[in-house]
């Protein structure tokens, strides 16, 4: 638009009001545009997960507090016999163990005790070497218990009700790495959608973008000494 002044020609009048600290090419409304597909794509990623995460989130949040009795695990104790060549180092029975409880070895945690002088009454007993394989999944976990010398390994399971595993997946704990980089996409997303739903609710003008750095800068800084307090 234009404004003609007394005693002048027509004089052209910025009405953009768009920043002048940002390049020309950004404040045009193909910009917007952008933000707004990019915004609309994220939300969809985020919609897909959400659910899943709030109902979660709030089941974490409250479990505690109001006692809830939906996330429920079923424990079950039970020995297995162990052949000699089975028993002959920690990696034969993981191998053996991987196979009978249904998981890869490479999820099974040894824990190694060698073995120690105990007192037993008024005498010094030998305890034997103890091994432990424990394996903790979303859908519950387990504990192999072996003394060296013996024929049985001593198992403990857990297994989780579908609640169990909706927080497990929640927390990403004891999950497939590909999950953990699911959730992290989903929090990629959340950081997304902030930055663009601000910019379009700025419409990249001068005067919004000025209150959003002014109302920033005291709210980083307090966010800031907040946690270097803890």
């Amino acid at each position: 638009m234009s404004a003609v002044l007394p005693g002048q020609g027509a004089v052209p009048v910025s009405r953009s009001g768009g920043p002048l600290f940002l390049p020309v090419g950004w404040r045009r409304a193909a910009v917007l545009k952008w933000l707004k597909r990019t915004h609309a794509w994220c939300g969809l990623w985020g919609g897909v997960f959400g659910l899943l995460f709030g109902a979660t989130g709030i089941l974490l949040n409250h479990r505690a507090v109001m006692k809830l009795p939906l996330v429920e695990t079923t424990p079950s104790n039970f020995t297995i016999p162990v052949e000699p060549n089975q028993r002959a180092d920690p990696q034969a029975m993981a191998q053996w163990l991987a196979a009978s409880l249904h998981v890869r070895p490479e999820q099974l945690r040894l824990q190694r005790e060698p073995a120690r002088p105990v007192s037993w009454g008024n005498q010094s007993l030998q305890q034997p070497e103890r091994w432990e394989f424990s394996h903790s999944g979303p859908k519950g976990s387990v504990v192999a218990e072996y003394w060296r010398g013996n024929q049985l390994v001593t198992v403990k399971r857990k297994e989780g009700n579908g609640f169990y595993l909706l927080t497990r997946l929640h927390m990403a704990q004891s999950v497939h790495p590909l999950w953990i980089l699911a959730a992290d996409s989903i929090a990629g997303c959340l950081v997304v959608l902030s930055i663009t739903g601000v910019l379009m609710w700025s419409r990249l003008h001068g005067r919004r973008l000025v209150a959003l750095t002014l109302f920033s800068i005291p709210l980083t800084a307090l966010v800031t000494g907040a946690l270097l307090s803890l």
